[in-house]
């Protein structure tokens, strides 16, 4: 007794440092409770989670969008700036005026321009902020890219898992088939069983064995895609081990929710806000795309004139400093078709955006129902997994009785695997809905 409460406090002990270490660690991470329930029981998971950023390419093609929209940023911003434009040309003149001789010399003229936007009725200042808005954009993306990567890494994971526990489970029914197989046989040989008895168990077997065969199949190949997804190089550790287990028969699952207000977002609102704003913008350029645009010039450039009645010509330098507007009287209505493209696109990205508010607020509703329903479906599981394992003992008795056939103790040993695959299935989904729940609610506006 006092070895199992020392071993309990240990438990209980392990588990607080971890919940602590992994909340300090792992701020930014959605579901962080439930994910430190899992970090306890699978440590690998968190090393993978940790890697994500590093090694998904799915991340490493995101961030490059966002480098993308710095370079398009930087681009919108010179066009306020000031621009210089240097011109440097050497020459060879060949000349034959009229009552001279034939003149050759080589000249070299140079010239300087400037040019500074003075006043563009804020177009300039609104393509800015479109650049501005499409990096906030990439980034809202790329976030959203990772959060909703490491719900589907976690989810799929825990498939991993289940899987793996399948596996273990057939291999297990498999040796029991085998036993049973020559249990019946010995039984056969002495009178006490028939040959329909053994063949029963040998098809039993053989079910087992081409099942097996399918679930490594099946998780060798998602296995490789996991590790794809997630750019894992490692072993995967897939193995459950028996505190889980236990975990799943006694944690009481609590189904208490906050409350959901309208402030919640997401990253597809997120995002259409910024679409949103952008269209606005692109309707303010249309709108005043045919007003004139008023800029100051300035420049150095050199020539060369003639002089009457001299060979010799003269090299001038000339300085210049003024002001240019430039009015665009008539385009054919395309400002107009621009306007009116981007006002239609922006009503659109509304319309899109109740719609989406009113997609949230129900899938948060319905993963609270979701969950609620995983709640008691664990709880009747656990009832199903007692029941099952009492039926089991009860048919090894009465079949060393020859009160049941052979098929009762098959049909008795695979309903107890498909509980206990059953109740760890269950808990398993109610992670997955949980992740999912948490991260919505969790969602941080940019």
């Amino acid at each position: 007794m006092f070895l199992k409460t020392l071993f309990q406090h240990y438990i209980l002990f392990k588990f607080i440092f971890c919940v602590v270490s992994y909340l300090t660690a792992q701020k930014s991470d959605v579901g962080s409770v439930n994910n430190a329930f899992l970090v306890f029981y699978f440590p690998q998971l968190s090393e993978i989670s940790a890697g994500i950023d590093k090694n998904a390419p799915l991340i490493k093609e995101s961030r490059q969008y966002i480098e993308e929209s710095k370079s398009n940023r930087l681009i919108a911003d010179s066009a306020k700036g000031l621009s210089v434009n240097f011109n440097l040309s050497g020459q060879s003149i060949h000349e034959n005026r009229p009552g001279q001789s034939y003149n050759q010399t080589y000249r070299t003229v140079g010239s300087v321009f400037v040019r500074k936007p003075l006043y563009h009725w804020g177009t300039l200042d609104s393509q800015s902020r479109i650049a501005e808005l499409a990096e906030s954009y990439a980034i809202q993306k790329t976030d959203s890219v990772r959060s909703n990567l490491l719900i589907e890494v976690k989810a799929e994971f825990m498939n991993l898992l289940l899987l793996k526990k399948r596996l273990l489970l057939e291999n297990e029914s498999l040796k029991f088939s085998e036993n049973l197989e020559k249990e019946l046989s010995k039984r056969k040989e002495i009178g006490l069983g028939t040959e329909l008895e053994v063949t029963v168990a040998t098809i039993s077997k053989l079910e087992h064995s081409i099942k097996i065969s399918q679930i490594k199949r099946t998780l060798e190949n998602k296995k490789t895609v996991f590790k794809y997804d997630t750019g894992y190089n490692k072993e995967l550790d897939l193995s459950i081990p028996k505190e889980f287990l236990l975990f799943c028969e006694t944690h009481s699952f609590k189904n208490n929710f906050p409350q959901i207000i309208g402030s919640h977002s997401s990253g597809d609102i997120e995002e259409l806000k910024t679409l949103i704003k952008t269209e606005k913008e692109n309707s303010f350029i249309a709108k005043n795309s045919q007003k004139p645009k008023i800029n100051l010039v300035g420049g150095f450039y050199q020539d060369q004139i003639d002089l009457p009645d001299n060979p010799d010509s003269v090299r001038r330098n000339n300085f210049l400093v003024g002001v240019e507007a430039n009015w665009n009287l008539w385009d054919s209505s395309r400002s107009k078709g621009e306007r009116q493209l981007a006002l239609a696109r922006k009503r659109k990205f509304e319309i899109q955006l109740e719609s989406s508010v009113r997609k949230l607020r129900s899938e948060l509703t319905s993963l609270q129902s979701q969950i609620k329903s995983i709640i008691d479906q664990i709880n009747l599981s656990r009832k199903l997994l007692l029941a099952t394992k009492s039926q089991y003992e009860k048919s090894k008795i009465e079949f060393e009785q020859n009160q049941i056939t052979s098929k009762d103790l098959l049909t008795s040993k695979i309903n107890l695997i498909d509980a206990e695959l059953g109740l760890t299935e269950s808990v398993l989904t109610y992670f997955r809905i949980k992740f999912k729940y948490e991260a919505l609610i969790q969602f941080q506006k940019y």
